[in-house]
């Protein structure tokens, strides 16, 4: 029986390099690149069989993805073929193979998929019926044999696209691969008995092309991390800003100087230069104290990371906004008398007996001092205080005569 290879490639390839390279150079500063390889091979028998194919994404923490890459190579094989004429004249045998393979996923825009098969082997000449099964020159067989090998493949670049391929450990990207395949054999003249079963062997190849991680000096510029009382920190740094990038500030905290969480965010100012200023406070909660460390991580929009050198400072407990409502019991006066508070930004809210909030209203605190905010009817009320710039809050009851 004759050989067919089939060999089909689909690529698409543009050409990348971010902004905020230079051309000559895959990876900043003209480090080496990488590769991350993943490889599965899926056995499938014939007909139309549709399954999820699962690799791990990129953890930005450990570089840059530059490109993507997925090839599926396809082994097309018929396993058994067995074309006997029950008729009592000679007769012409063959049998056809037809196929398609489609993959979606990320990366791909509708979907990838090679030209249809569809293969004719024979005509093979077999005897009249010698009335016996399965044996004599009425009989065409045939064992295991590769017909088809073809290799779809897409290369992807964009910068916009590969960042859905960055995640944390434990995050997968999902390919849907499909397969209809079919194989079926004829003997002419209406009278036969026919076998043919295939199957397929699919491998699965997708590969990042990768940059390692880079600790920052040269976006970030005098990075410093000022106690500037006794529970607050404020991180000041110059940004030496790459106008062409795409990038935000994320400040991380750790306690243990390892394990970084995210705070908060500065958005980069896409107009600055080398001597903007950059600033960021932090307020412990009520039950921290202690060592703070600080960084400051810049985020590119194609999820690539990179890291600020480490600060550290101690702090002590964030303190409740303390205040006394006066007079109390009141004729209707609502007056609010502030104990040794931080001058800044505070949030009334005044809530009757039913809980309902009945007054909202923000006041500015000028340390110790006394305002009247308002008069109420007869009745009990309870006063919740918000401090805005920690966000801790204080309640305190008031009684209207």
């Amino acid at each position: 029986m004759k050989h067919f290879y089939l060999k089909t490639f689909l690529t698409c390839s543009l050409l990348f390099f971010l902004s905020y390279y230079k051309a000559a150079a895959q990876c900043p500063y003209g480090q080496p690149g990488g590769t991350t390889a993943f490889d599965t091979t899926i056995a499938f028998s014939s007909g139309v069989v549709l399954t999820d194919v699962k690799f791990s994404k990129f953890d930005p923490q450990n570089g840059m993805v530059t490109c993507v890459k997925l090839c599926v190579t396809i082994k097309g094989i018929i396993d058994t073929v067995a074309l006997e004429n029950l008729s009592n004249q000679p007769q012409n045998a063959s049998y056809t193979y037809t196929r398609k393979d489609t993959i979606r996923g990320p990366g791909i825009p509708t979907y990838l998929t090679g030209a249809p098969t569809n293969l004719l082997f024979g005509p093979y000449p077999v005897a009249a019926s010698n009335g016996i099964l399965d044996s004599g020159p009425d009989l065409y067989t045939n064992g295991s044999d590769t017909v088809i090998k073809k290799t779809l493949c897409a290369n992807i670049s964009d910068s916009t696209t590969i960042v859905q391929f960055y995640g944390v450990p434990g995050d997968s990207v999902t390919y849907n691969y499909t397969i209809d395949a079919d194989a079926v054999g004829i003997v002419t003249g209406g009278s036969q008995r026919t076998l043919v079963l295939s199957s397929a062997l699919v491998n699965f190849h997708f590969e990042y092309c990768t940059c390692p991680a880079t600790i920052l000096p040269l976006s970030i510029r005098d990075l410093f991390a000022t106690k500037i009382a006794d529970n607050k920190a404020r991180l000041s740094w110059s940004g030496f800003d790459e106008q062409s990038a795409a990038y935000r500030y994320v400040i991380e905290m750790s306690r243990d100087g390892k394990t970084f969480s995210d705070i908060g965010g500065v958005t980069r100012n896409p107009a600055a230069d080398e001597s903007y200023k950059y600033n960021y406070t932090y307020t412990t909660g009520q039950s921290e104290s202690g060592t703070f460390f600080f960084r400051v991580k810049q985020v590119y929009s194609n999820g690539y990371t990179r890291f600020s050198t480490v600060k550290q400072v101690y702090l002590g407990n964030s303190t409740l906004p303390k205040f006394t409502v006066y007079p109390n019991p009141s004729n209707g006066i609502v007056g609010i008398k502030f104990d040794n508070s931080e001058s800044g930004k505070m949030t009334l809210q005044i809530y009757n007996s039913h809980g309902q909030k009945i007054l909202q209203k923000d006041i500015l605190v000028a340390g110790s001092s006394y305002q009247q905010v308002g008069t109420l009817p007869g009745g009990v009320y309870w006063l919740k205080l918000t401090d805005e710039t920690n966000r801790l809050s204080y309640t305190n009851q008031l009684l209207i005569k």
